[in-house]
């Protein structure tokens, strides 16, 4: 153990990550602390021999762009400088025409920017695109080893690691890392280059000013370090916000039947709207930061721009340098200050990836204790079945405080099956996870056959044991594959598959099914009954055959009918084997060779079934707690014959085409299988997008949506009208100032004329374009940021009143609808915040630039237009590439992403089934589609990074070559034609910048229609409904009917549950009992009664009224549900017990009350946090006897007059069972109230004043449990028989 210790400490694990967030100075705000990261080059460690190549070339590649941006200028100082002498020098004009001027010495010049295009073209796009290749190889093996080392990870890992972070960090920070490796780190090498170059070049040309120039880029890199740094935190504020707000989302959207039953509805819309609040409040002081921060920048550039002018010119006055060398030294200069400003966003990137990777990386290092995918430890080829518990000591990691053994002693015979019962918390379940070597004692040890297990295999091990949990857990596949997960290896036969099925008594449902064995099984199982899910996970551990077999209420879920055959072939299975048997229900466990009953983690009984009952101690008193009162002892001589389960090994011969007889062997999906229904399932996603595309885009809806934020827009427009104008003007200016350089006499003509003048024009647009842009960010992000929360309160909303099949649908899993809220809402709001300004911007720079061109030179001007949409489409194609075209990769990687997220939520499955390379596999199948994809982007998008600076110099011969021909022909002077060539290319390359917004526009527009689909959809069954004419159930008597009721499930149309002849009358105050198989229609009554669904046929009414008729909201306050699976929320237990009632006065002593009557009042005050304690996510911090009884206590503060208990004690020991079953007696008898409670367990309905048998659709018995015990040969008789605890039976 200590070795465990010593590794944890070297490798923190992940909520220790989470927990850096919560120290807190005393003023209340966050203590600070430095978030580890890997060192710079450990980044690459994943990077292959040929991806390390790659690497090196793509450095080079970055360099070399990153050189020839600021060279450029070089070309363009000698043009200028090669001009003025041409003009200035040539002859005279004649009286016949212009002067002739020779123009052909710039020839070779001008074409210096086609040869630089060319290589900037090559270097640009062979940088970006091995930066992503080999990014792209790096993060997928990364994905695919963080998944390896998850699944290796011991339960106690997971324990304390929260289970929304490991999905998210398989999603989100392997995407942080592979930003930081690919073309992110290789712009980072690049801007270096540039900035190098830049400072080089500008201190040869010009020392003095680039000195001076120089005192101005720290305040300029100054203003943007602290802006990246700002909005880097208010980022993180606002996801973690939002975070928050989806948690709660996620909790409404898996508990959505409690929601309805308590109408909660308005609750949690009130908690989630408080939760964006605070997102919205951090995007508020995001865009404020924005604003001011770019304005701020701005300010400092053109001022910078100023005083370069400004003090350039007196050199030239001076002599000291030539105009065009000002340029020349202004602009490298210049850009390599560019450069340095682009590295903290980029070299962010990369420290995010280093932070990412800390934790990816550590978790990928972390070989823990028990480590499944070891080879190491013992593989005996013989096992006999002994286990041994010696002098265990246990606790549980995540409650050191609560210790579950302290020196616990056993010894279970080989071939012998033991039975465990006991009280909830009394330390069986925790036996079993021992022996599954999940855990390692403490102190003292677990031995197999003398072998200690630390000295096993942990694979070998778990491979020995077939286990059957009390929630079964089914994986999002078929039945046939389901099943499969249990074997050893992949050569089971048909026969075996059926004969296993058989067994556990799931043949002949499944055969039923339309799809048979290949019918999916839905997200958690979802598609099947409680019984059926049991009955196939019990298939699934006997089809390995197992050594061990251990029982952790295996038959919990399933009617008395299915129990006891299953039983029976559990009995047989067990035959031979070890079995360890965990069960409430004591009826399972008579014939058990030795049954313990634990308490406390110790020992106070142990022996058969009849000495146990011969002592007349705790294990008699619980037996005589669940006996079933036999009143007419003829009818159970004479009780229906129970099916027999077929026996011995069944072969089933398949024939092929010839009539040869051959066996049929199934495997495991491979992963090309997996792989064509994951691109199948994209097909379809990108058909229904494309259909969205072409609805119209609802943007009068959205701007009637803003209409309290109208005054912000407005304000946003003028901003971005404004912005839109600064850098046509600053061209002008510019090119104004150089022709004033050329010229030593226009320098300085006057006190406020020439130099002084264009030096304070530049000031003046620094103030300009400060207010507009601050106006601009704030205006838009307002704005933006009121609407994102207004949509996601408003679809959070509508999803509350869909009605339960809408959840029910496979495209609307939790997920999908999660996802939708937190993206769609989001991508609308930059509907505003993005596309209105960038098209303000647009129309306004084009306008102006162009208007500048056509005054200067019109003939020039149409010249350039021909390079213009060049310039626009490749600026678009650059800054689509910047903005991350791995968009596309990302999305499909989150998808494939849903794979994991099931492994990890069901890592106890995955891990006694020793499934983790079939997931492996699965989630490396579904990754292949993003990685084409990203490969593909790698090579056609990476055009982007040299296209721009290419076409720039291209247009730049273009517009050169054009206007020294029109200044030679005598059309125009040379004056103008700088300032056409830059007020045109400035526009153009602005349009391209801001063109992305066609991208933006077109996910917002689709973001949009989806949201306001949702928003409009017309419910069928809608809480909110508050129509004219409906009851609004102020009072209610109580009494139900279901008259000729047909049902079938929205989601499977084609599986009647009732065909038309279902009828039950429920009269008020009376108790009615629903017992049958399992998927025989109990739990569609209660949700017809609860109007979760309508019906298809016939009428359910209460009070005599069709249900239709009442305002379903006001009805639900009459009734109150405990389900079989409690839905708990991450809430006190105090909130989750007021959630029962919509009234706020509730006294603690109602409050004690309730709990003392639910059996839950004594656990709670041995709590440290009493009332207060946090039940966790799903009830997860309480055991399964615990949630119930708060479930219960929830329902009973609500007071109802109908009282919905669906196996609400099935997950109670027999003492709480009791007690629980005594305090819903009183309740029932005190408050005169209707009960409709379904049980398999029949000892808890024996009171019932109606027992309802319901089998093949239609009620087939109707009378108390003495009448029905009358009926000879009755299935109500037959089912009493099987559940008999008589000794002697």
């Amino acid at each position: 153990m200590p070795e465990e210790t010593e590794k944890d400490k070297k490798e923190p694990a992940l909520p220790q990550y989470a927990e850096a967030e919560a120290p807190k100075k005393a003023g209340g705000r966050p203590a600070r602390k430095k978030e580890p990261s890997v060192p710079l080059f450990k980044l690459f460690r994943f990077a292959t021999a040929s991806d390390r190549i790659m690497i090196g070339l793509g450095a080079v590649c970055s360099i070399g762009i990153g050189a020839l941006i600021p060279c450029a200028i070089l070309i363009t100082g000698d043009i200028l400088g090669g001009a003025q002498s041409v003009t200035t020098s040539g002859p005279p004009p004649t009286a016949s025409g212009p002067p002739q001027m020779d123009i052909s010495s710039l020839y070779p010049t001008i074409l210096k920017f086609v040869y630089f295009g060319i290589a900037m073209l090559f270097a640009g796009y062979s940088s970006q695109c091995l930066w992503v290749l080999a990014g792209e190889n790096q993060s997928r093996r990364i994905r695919e080893l963080y998944l390896q080392a998850i699944l290796r990870q011991d339960l106690s890992w997971f324990d304390m690691a929260e289970e929304g972070s490991l999905t998210t960090r398989l999603a989100q920070d392997t995407s942080l890392i592979q930003d930081g490796i690919s073309e992110k780190f290789g712009l980072c090498i690049q801007c270096v280059a540039q900035f190098v170059a830049g400072f080089v070049i500008s201190f040869v040309k010009g020392p003095t000013l680039a000195l001076v120039l120089l005192a101005a880029v720290p305040l300029m890199a100054g203003v943007g370090i602290v802006m990246f740094g700002l909005l880097t935190k208010l980022t993180a504020q606002g996801q973690n916000a939002y975070a928050e707000a989806g948690a709660v989302a996620e909790q409404v959207i898996s508990g959505i039947r409690t929601v309805y039953s308590f109408s909660l509805q308005s609750r949690f819309a009130d908690k989630y709207d408080a939760k964006l609040e605070k997102a919205e409040k951090a995007d508020l002081r995001g865009g404020y930061t924005r604003g001011i921060g770019f304005g701020s920048f701005m300010l400092v550039m053109f001022c910078t721009y100023g005083l370069a002018f400004w003090y350039g010119s007196r050199l030239v006055l001076q002599g000291r340098m030539p105009g065009q060398d000002v340029l020349v030294t202004f602009f490298s200069l210049m850009m390599g200050s560019m450069a340095l400003m682009m590295i903290p966003s980029n070299l962010a990137a990369v420290g995010s990836a280093r932070g990412a990777a800390f934790k990816i990386f550590a978790t990928i290092d972390r070989y823990p204790v028990i480590d499944s995918s070891s080879d190491k430890g013992e593989k005996p080829t013989e096992l006999i079945g002994k286990i041994e518990f010696k002098n265990v000591a246990f606790q549980y990691p995540t409650r050191p405080e609560s210790k579950i053994f302290e020196d616990f002693s056993f010894t279970i015979e080989p071939g012998k099956t033991v039975a465990f019962v006991g009280p909830s918390g009394s330390g069986k379940s925790s036996t079993v996870q021992l022996i599954q070597r999940f855990y390692d004692p403490l102190a003292g040890s677990v031995s197999l056959d003398g072998r200690d297990l630390t000295t096993l295999n942990v694979r070998w091990l778990r491979q020995q044991i077939g286990i059957v949990s009390q929630e079964p857990c089914l994986f999002n596949t078929t039945i046939k594959q389901n099943i499969l997960l249990g074997a050893v290896d992949d050569n089971v036969t048909e026969a075996q598959l059926h004969e296993a099925c058989k067994m556990a008594n799931c043949h002949n449902f499944i055969i039923k099914l339309p799809q048979g064995y290949d019918t999916m099984v839905g997200e958690h199982g979802g598609m099947l009954s409680g019984g059926q899910k049991q009955r196939i996970a019990i298939a699934r551990a006997l089809i390995k055959n197992p050594k061990i077999l251990l029982l952790d209420e295996a038959t919990s879920a399933l009617d008395t009918q299915s129990e006891r055959l299953v039983q029976s072939a559990l009995d047989t299975a067990s035959k031979n084997r070890t079995t360890i048997v965990i069960a409430h229900r004591l009826s399972t466990i008579k014939t058990a060779d030795k049954i313990v009953v634990l308490a406390k983690g110790k020992i106070i009984e142990s022996g058969t079934h009849n000495e146990l009952l011969a002592l007349g101690g705790t294990y008699f008193e619980l037996v005589e707690k669940q006996k079933i009162r036999q009143q007419v002892e003829s009818t159970l001589s004479t009780a229906a014959p129970v099916e027999e389960v077929p026996s011995g090994a069944a072969t089933e011969v398949v024939k092929d085409t010839t009539g040869q007889a051959v066996e049929t062997r199934l495997k495991i999906e491979d992963a090309s299988a997996m792989n064509s229904a994951f691109t199948k399932a994209q097909q379809l996603k990108l058909a229904e997008q494309k259909r969205l595309l072409q609805q119209k885009a609802p943007i009068w809806r959205v701007v009637m949506l803003l209409k309290p934020e109208w005054g912000y827009v407005f304000l946003g427009i003028i901003g971005a009208s404004g912005a839109g104008v600064i850098f046509p003007v600053f061209a002008l200016l510019f090119s104004s100032v150089t022709v004033v350089l050329l010229d030593p006499t226009q320098i300085d003509p006057g006190p406020f004329q020439g130099a002084n003048v264009y030096a304070f024009a530049f000031v003046c647009i620094g103030v300009g374009a400060f207010i507009m842009y601050t106006l601009q960010f704030i205006g838009f992000e307002m704005a933006g940021s009121a609407l994102t929360r207004r949509l996601r309160v408003m679809t959070f909303k509508s999803l509350m009143r869909q009605e339960v099949g809408f959840f029910d649908d496979e495209a609307h899993s939790l997920g999908a609808l999660t996802s939708r809220l937190a993206i769609d809402a989001s991508k609308v709001g930059d509907l505003v915040t993005k596309v209105w300004a960038d098209l303000t911007q647009i129309i306004v720079t084009g306008v102006c630039g162009l208007t500048i061109g056509l005054v200067y030179s019109w003939q020039l001007t149409f010249i350039l237009l021909l390079a213009v949409p060049f310039v626009i489409v490749s600026t678009y194609y650059e800054s689509r590439v910047r903005k991350g075209f791995e968009d596309t990769t990302k999305k499909a990687y989150e998808e494939s992403g849903t794979i994991a997220a099931e492994a990890f939520k069901e890592i106890r499955t995955v891990a006694a089934l020793t499934r983790e390379k079939y997931f492996e596999d699965r989630y490396r199948a579904n990754l292949e589609h993003p990685h084409q994809l990203a490969l593909e982007k790698a090579k056609y998008a990476s055009l982007g990074n040299g296209v721009t600076q290419a076409f720039s110099q291209f247009a730049n011969a273009l517009g050169f070559y054009a206007g020294l021909r029109l200044v030679q022909a005598g059309v125009i002077e040379f004056s103008p034609v700088f300032k056409v060539l830059m007020a045109v290319m400035f526009t153009a390359q602005g349009l391209g910048r801001s063109s992305t917004f066609v991208e933006t526009y077109t996910k917002a527009k689709l973001s949009a229609i989806n949201t306001f689909d949702l928003i409009d959809r017309n419910t069928s069954i809608d809480p909110e409904d508050s129509s004219e004419g409906l009851d609004q159930a102020a009072t209610c008597v109580g009494k139900f009917e279901l008259k000729n009721v047909s049902f079938t499930y929205p989601a499977r149309p084609t599986q009647p549950i009732f065909s038309g002849g279902f009828n039950l009358i429920g009269p008020e105050n009376k108790t009615i009992a629903l017992v049958g198989p399992s998927g025989c229609g109990k739990s569609s009554t209660i949700g017809m009664i609860q109007r979760w669904y309508d019906v298809s046929g016939g009428e359910m009414l209460i009070d005599g009224k069709n249900v239709k008729s009442y305002q379903i909201k006001k009805l639900r306050t009459h009734m109150a549900l405990v389900g079989q699976e409690p839905t708990l929320f991450d809430m006190s237990i105090r909130e989750n017990i007021l959630a029962g009632t919509e009234r706020t006065d509730v006294t603690e002593a109602e409050l004690d009350n309730a709990a003392k009557m639910a059996n839950i009042y004594q656990i709670i005050s041995d709590m440290p946090d009493k009332y207060e304690t946090r039940v966790g996510d799903k009830g997860s911090q309480l055991s399964g006897g615990q949630k119930q009884r708060v479930a219960i206590a929830r329902a009973l503060i609500r007071n109802p007059r109908f009282l919905l208990l669906d196996e609400a004690t099935s997950a109670l020991d027999s003492e709480s069972e009791k007690h629980v079953q005594q305090a819903i007696d009183n309740a029932i008898n005190q408050g005169g109230r209707t009960t409709v409670t379904i049980a398999h367990r029949l000892s808890t309905i024996q009171n019932a004043d109606i027992i309802a048998v319901v089998k093949d659709g239609v009620v087939a018995e109707l009378g108390t449990h003495n009448e029905l015990l009358g009926i000879k040969e009755g299935v109500y008789a037959a089912l009493v028989k099987q559940q008999d605890l008589n000794a002697l039976a």
